[in-house]
């Protein structure tokens, strides 16, 4: 592919991401994208890195990296309920061809979840990577938080824990076609799920991307609460406990990342949720995060992903 940085950009981004949304006024290709909001909304914004080596291996499809890092970002305005509406994303590229994948993944990713591409830049450098920023509207004070759990509550997954780690480990021992392989290279933003939850009056969420334990150490820390989780009751236990033996499952589904479920709790008497997602635990008094199985606590050597962490 070849051309300046400007004639790249419109064939490689704005040319496949088409969706524009009603609230924009100003739109791609100025030097700032402008938005309106109704008196009774809020905006939501998140932003997320990808990089080749460390979010993806190297020798992972190029568009696929693309798509599921715009997925992966879409997942935290999920966790809070929104309704995903814009996104800026800057990307580093080694050559043309790389920029071409890429952009096509983000083309394939936003117009699949109806968002759209307000702005972004291109870099040329020696490691592929990408910068999204995302944003989306809420109605007003009803976003879902982290510190909203409340002792008592139940904790509920809506998806599924343990698989896209898997997956991972099955492509880079070269079984790229196994089983869980699709789990990471496929994800699924819950964002209509998330909706629908905070619609339901749900106040706590988070977004599984670093581990079960990890991630609902942020909701016990900034919740002021302990939780209590029955492995037995993830939604995978028993067909990964079948395949793997219980401690591996245990390993997986407690500290494997990158499932993006929606990790969220909820008063007991709220109905309707078990429609939609599984409960597998309470809040009590405290300030930590405890696993169960089979009535005894559990120790799990790793809790989920810190890329700062001592190796």
């Amino acid at each position: 592919m070849s051309g300046g940085e400007f004639d790249l950009i419109q064939q490689c981004f704005v040319s496949k991401a088409s969706y524009s949304h009603a609230h924009t006024v100003v739109g791609n290709g100025d030097d700032a994208s402008v938005h309106g909001l109704a008196e009774n909304e809020q905006l939501v914004v998140s932003t997320d890195m990808a990089v080749q080596g460390v979010h993806w291996p190297d020798d992972f499809p190029l568009d696929l990296a693309a798509d599921r890092a715009v997925c992966a970002a879409l997942s935290d305005l999920a966790a809070m309920g929104a309704k995903a509406c814009w996104a800026w994303v800057s990307v580093v590229a080694e050559d043309s061809d790389a920029l071409a994948m890429m952009g096509l993944g983000v083309g394939n990713a936003l117009n699949r979840y109806d968002v759209e591409l307000s702005g972004g830049d291109t870099v040329h450098a020696a490691c592929n990577s990408l910068n999204i920023t995302v944003a989306g509207i809420v109605e007003k004070n009803t976003s879902m938080q982290r510190n909203k759990a409340k002792v008592a509550d139940n904790i509920w997954i809506l998806g599924n824990s343990g698989l896209a780690s898997l997956g991972l480990q099955q492509w880079f021992s070269g079984h790229k076609d196994a089983d869980f392989v699709e789990s990471f290279s496929h994800i699924e933003p819950k964002l209509k799920q998330g909706n629908l939850l905070r619609e339901m009056g749900v106040r706590c969420c988070i977004d599984v991307s670093d581990g079960v334990l990890q991630d609902a150490g942020h909701i016990s820390k900034a919740s002021q609460i302990a939780m209590q989780l029955d492995v037995e009751k993830f939604p995978d236990w028993q067909r990964l406990s079948e395949k793997l033996g219980d401690e591996k499952a245990m390993q997986a589904m407690l500290s494997g990342g990158e499932d993006y479920a929606l990790l969220f709790t909820a008063p007991a008497n709220m109905k309707g949720l078990d429609k939609l997602a599984t409960c597998m635990g309470v809040c009590v008094p405290g300030s930590d995060v405890q696993a169960y199985y089979q009535g005894e606590m559990i120790h799990v050597v790793k809790s989920g992903y810190d890329h700062f962490a001592s190796k």
